[in-house]
């Protein structure tokens, strides 16, 4: 059976609970669900207040050990701005959205920790790891908290296209980890929501499911999508078709050179203790 199609029904859960009115679990829940990437945006800026305040209640996501391990680094430089579409390619989001900023790992914060007490600082996996999920952790709540205050975002992982350039032109230490971008600004339009995979796709106990059923649940989602892209003109296309065309390649072969240069550890080895100072 089909879940309801708007996520945000779903999200606010039973009909006689909504009855006495929305809680603040709902209005919560609501917003989340409502979620969509903006793509084209007014010329309005983001202040620096809105900015703050957003970024005040994403420090308050859940950080392994209380590390911390993210930075948000805002490109204001008009032609800056330009070459990161460019190298992206060519998503002019970038330079219309009124802020835009670039979501880093930062292991560089704690080698300077280290460093200043001349103890030792060992990269691992280990450590790459943690700081992936904390700056994820620390967009998403980034995300949320601007679309609380009404404006739209737009993850951009294009920025990964050309590391090395993006590099050059943020002039970004050793520990910096570039991840993705983020456009937020005032919505010019409205994309909608797009439907997402049956809740038992993504959701099982004790054990991942069995093959037959994830591709039954797989077949559900491929039917909704189909009918998504059908109202916009592209009714041969679904869900599974994208996964096919995304992972016949590695379109980004460099990415782990990249972070490897950048001092981060993607595997076991070479992982020896750093110490007396941060490069």
């Amino acid at each position: 059976m089909h879940e309801p199609d708007d996520p945000v029904e779903r999200a606010a859960g039973d009909g006689a609970a909504r009855a006495a009115g929305p809680s603040e679990s709902d209005t919560v829940l609501a917003l989340m669900s409502r979620h969509r990437s903006v793509r084209s945006f007014t010329p309005d800026p983001v202040d620096d207040s809105t900015v703050e305040r957003a970024l005040r209640a994403a420090q308050c996501a859940a950080t392994s050990s209380w590390v911390q391990a993210y930075h948000l680094l805002q490109v204001t430089d008009p032609a800056e701005r330009g070459a990161i579409a460019d190298l992206a390619g060519g998503q002019p989001q970038i330079t219309e959205a009124g802020a835009f900023f670039v979501v880093c790992a930062d292991e560089r914060r704690h080698r300077l920790v280290a460093a200043r007490a001349k103890a030792p600082h060992v990269p691992c996996p280990e450590s790459f790891v943690i700081a992936l999920v904390d700056a994820s952790l620390f967009a998403q709540n980034l995300c949320l908290a601007f679309e609380a205050q009404g404006l739209g975002t737009c993850y951009i992982g294009g920025i990964r296209n050309d590391l090395p350039r993006l590099d050059g032109i943020l002039e970004l230490p050793e520990g910096v980890l570039p991840l993705f971008g983020l456009c937020v600004g005032t919505p010019a339009a409205d994309p909608g929501t797009r439907p997402r995979l049956p809740v038992r796709a993504v959701w099982s106990k004790q054990r991942y499911p069995q093959d037959d059923t994830m591709l039954e649940a797989i077949d559900e989602h491929d039917a909704d999508a189909s009918a998504y892209y059908g109202l916009r003109g592209k009714p041969t296309r679904n869900w599974s078709g994208g996964v096919l065309r995304k992972y016949a390649i590695d379109p980004r072969p460099n990415v782990g050179p990249y972070y490897a240069s950048k001092g981060a550890r993607l595997s076991g080895e070479d992982g020896a203790a750093e110490s007396g100072g941060a490069p």
